[in-house]
């Protein structure tokens, strides 16, 4: 199993300490069935340094934004990835583990509320970040318009990710050159830095831009 700490937080959070992961470690079962798991999965956003690549590649799966995503075990201070052999022994499908997955993102979701908003200003530029679920923010993106809205309120906005445990709102007029520089900026602080195109808010409806472009790419 690949484990990941919930952090290498750029932004000032405090990570785990070595008490704490080792605490983790010794309340796991020693077989990690489904039944302990499940109300524990959560979608994650891979990174960008190949993470899992080798002889047990991990689950993946296209969310409804078209952004591939993977899957986690959160015990806390860790996330321990779920792989092809777990998903195996399971004898649980992708289709059932996104499901799980993405209904603990709902439970979750619920309880983040505007009061967990950051407020920053950037050159003059409000934005507005979340650190909310530690470790996992940017996965509050797949929770869908209507959570993203009660959260973030309900103007046009762009969301940048830049690493698991963040997730930034920018109004609509915030120059592209604002938007690119705080993102950058906070990628090059995290080791692992997600590298995502933005999504984007107009109407109600959100969409990734990197699925815009692999359009126009094929055209």
């Amino acid at each position: 199993m690949t484990f990941v700490r919930d952090g290498d937080e750029p932004d000032g959070a405090e990570l785990p300490s070595a008490e704490e992961i080792e605490a983790a470690f010794s309340e796991l079962p020693d077989e990690l069935s489904w039944d302990w798991a499940a109300p524990r999965l959560i979608p994650l956003f891979e990174r960008g340094y190949g993470e899992g690549i080798g002889g047990d590649p991990m689950v993946n799966a296209v969310s409804h934004l078209g952004v591939g995503i993977g899957f986690g075990i959160d015990f806390g201070p860790v996330f321990g990835r779920v792989t092809q052999s777990m998903a195996r022994r399971w004898e649980a499908s992708v289709e059932q583990i996104e499901h799980t997955a993405f209904q603990r993102l709902a439970d979750v979701a619920a309880t983040v509320n505007r009061s967990d908003l950051q407020s920053i200003v950037h050159r003059g530029y409000l934005f507005r970040a979340l650190g909310t679920p530690g470790g996992w923010a940017s996965s509050i993106i797949l929770a869908g318009e209507t959570e993203l809205i009660r959260i973030f309120g309900s103007r046009d906005a762009i969301f940048t990710l830049p690493a698991r445990n963040s997730l930034l709102a920018f109004a609509p007029g915030t120059p592209s050159r604002a938007v690119v520089e705080v993102t950058v900026q906070l990628e090059s602080m995290d080791p692992h830095p997600l590298g995502l195109d933005p999504f984007w808010m107009e109407d109600g409806v959100l969409r990734w831009e990197g699925l815009d472009e692999g359009v126009e790419d094929a055209i």
